[in-house]
């Protein structure tokens, strides 16, 4: 593809995460209450949730649909690639304790590597630029799905050919919005978008996690192999896991608040004693 006239608009570009806020922009743009995108990008880590892949299924289909093009690209499998010795690894944001039982988090570099990355490669590739090219024109719009109340998350970009545009964030429009929106409009509530291991999960995250068994053991895998597997044992100063608590998987206490028979104040009735 050659770059554009001066007379030609810059090529419209979604990233796609497949979470509530980028489908939820798709479907906007479906409907025609977003100008709609020339190209859909979906960076696959290879370690995405089943219903992320399958959601992404119903979405290509959309797309291909609504008369976009789709793009699936990727770097490789982050879950493999981390325990190859013989390969570069991208650091996570794992939860680490050292000798001394201080606690911190490792450097996070898997959603530039693993995402990022992959999709500006393959935006200069639609901007018909080479390899080392450059370009002062505006070439791309890139569409964020970026929410309003996430909006301390919007960057500049990168480079001077590429303009980012969020469409949510100019609408006001939250993530509850976004979902609200989705069903509103005959939608089944989008998956949330992280890999099966992201150590970024909340509590009701995790304990969805353990309802899908194939997932559940594949991240409890992961986490017990942060501190025994042979190559990855030695990368941090102190002991790594998935969850907060700095405890394995299996041992952490997933249960809500009420499950565990804790009452806070919000709990009980008034009985009009306060005097407020």
């Amino acid at each position: 593809m050659e770059n554009m006239s001066d007379t030609e608009r810059p090529i419209r570009v979604l990233s796609l995460g497949a979470g509530v806020q980028s489908t939820t922009l798709l479907y906007m743009m479906i409907a025609g209450e977003v100008e709609p995108a020339d190209h859909v990008i979906f960076a696959d880590t290879g370690w995405e949730p089943k219903a992320v892949y399958e959601h992404l299924d119903r979405l290509r289909v959309l797309i291909e649909e609504a008369g976009m093009e789709f793009h699936l690209v990727s770097k490789g499998n982050i879950r493999n690639d981390f325990f190859d010795g013989t390969s570069h690894f991208a650091s996570m944001p794992l939860h680490i304790r050292n000798g001394e039982g201080k606690k911190a988090m490792a450097r996070r570099q898997c959603t530039s590597e693993y995402k990022l990355t992959p999709i500006k490669k393959k935006t200069r590739e639609i901007a018909g630029l080479v390899p080392r090219a450059r370009s002062t024109k505006n070439l791309v719009t890139m569409i964020i799905g970026i929410s309003w109340d996430e909006s301390q998350r919007m960057k500049d970009p990168f480079f001077p050919w590429i303009t980012n545009e969020y469409p949510l964030v100019d609408r006001r429009l939250t993530r509850q919005d976004c979902i609200d929106w989705s069903l509103a409009n005959g939608y089944e509530r989008p998956p949330r978008s992280a890999c099966v291991g992201c150590p970024f999960k909340n509590a009701e995250e995790w304990r969805y996690l353990k309802t899908q068994p194939e997932e559940w053991a594949d991240a409890v895998e992961f986490d017990e192999a942060l501190r025994s597997h042979h190559i990855v044992g030695k990368r941090f100063n102190g002991e790594a896991y998935l969850h907060s608590s700095m405890k394995p998987l299996t041992e952490v206490d997933l249960r809500t608040e009420t499950e565990m028979g804790i009452i806070t104040l919000f709990d009980q009735e008034c009985e009009g004693m306060c005097g407020l």
